[in-house]
């Protein structure tokens, strides 16, 4: 099972294992009840102390999927936009809505010079940093210039621990700003299905009117605040990928394996290669020039270094 879940490499899940800190005190007998409101607050007082707005501000939920879904739910009238390529749910859930959904191409890895008049009274998605590119597409500079455009601007900033960009800062200036964040990714809870938004208490508001009664499961909540109780384990855990992104790429640049590094928790690598890894038993997320590759655990990275030695002599 172990070496199984080592050759996950596609869903950008944690690849090391969770400190056993974060499973202590967690009630299993508590799910023979429905999740007690109290623990969701004492949950949203941890997330707003974590990210530094005030509580209000703060809406819990079950993955950035659900909250996708919730978006489209609430503003179900209005026309969106989003730069392509970018996180795939939200192009599936607006197809599965019948939401009206504008893409925009990036030209380079970046948002085009006229994506803020693109975006003009409409709702806008930035993916900050961006899912499947990896690399940062907004500063705060073009954000308070789509801001004061935009009826809504939402920020994904799933892999926020790892790039260290937020815009968390500017939610007390702009109420028309949304960010969504998530406990999938650096925190490990992949399985948990736990995420929140950061967004003025009348967007939260909205969003409450549209959810289901018991957004997340008790022993997710729980989980979840045991995360927050200490995140030096994340902290730890965004350096090993750091290392072993640096490892990684450096490998494959000697070897003149194309690839890219990223500021999330993966990398590209090229389409070819990453075939050859799948042949050797990996999943990885293929896309249309790359496959993208999540970060391993150093064990694994030294057999992915191996194999792309033994690759590199059968081309």
């Amino acid at each position: 099972m172990v070496e199984e879940e080592s050759r996950r490499l596609h869903l950008n899940e944690m690849q090391l294992p969770l400190p056993p800190a974060l499973f202590e005190g967690l009630d299993l007998d508590c799910v023979r009840f429905y999740p007690p409101e109290e623990l969701e607050e004492q949950l949203r007082l941890q997330i707003a102390d974590y990210a530094g707005v005030d509580p209000s501000f703060v809406f819990i939920y079950s993955g950035i999927d659900g909250l996708i879904e919730l978006m489209y739910k609430v503003f179900w009238d209005r026309a969106f936009l989003i730069h392509d390529p970018a996180y795939y749910v939200y192009e599936h859930e607006a197809l599965r809505q019948g939401i009206s959904l504008s893409k925009v191409k990036l030209r380079f890895s970046k948002l085009p010079s006229d994506f803020s008049v693109q975006a003009q009274g409409k709702v806008t998605v930035v993916v900050n940093p961006n899912n499947p590119t990896g690399n940062i597409l907004m500063d705060e500079t073009l954000a308070e210039k789509l801001l004061s455009n935009v009826e809504l601007l939402v920020v994904d900033e799933a892999y926020y621990e790892f790039s260290g960009v937020t815009f968390a800062p500017l939610l007390e200036k702009w109420p028309n700003l949304a960010i969504f964040r998530t406990f999938s990714k650096a925190f490990g809870l992949a399985g948990a299905r736990v995420a929140y938004m950061l967004a003025h208490p009348k967007t939260v508001g909205l969003f409450s009117q549209y959810s289901e009664v018991y957004r997340v499961s008790t022993l997710s909540l729980m989980l979840a605040k045991n995360a927050l109780a200490d995140t030096s384990y994340v902290t730890e855990y965004v350096q090993v990928v750091k290392t072993q992104m640096e490892r990684l790429i450096n490998a494959l640049s000697t070897l003149h394996i194309s690839s890219r590094p990223s500021v999330c928790n993966f990398i590209l690598v090229d389409k070819d290669f990453a075939e050859f890894l799948v042949s050797k038993g990996f999943k990885i997320k293929f896309f249309e020039k790359w496959g993208r590759l999540t970060v391993p655990s150093p064990s694994v990275t030294e057999e992915v270094i191996a194999l792309a030695e033994n690759y590199r002599r059968l081309t």
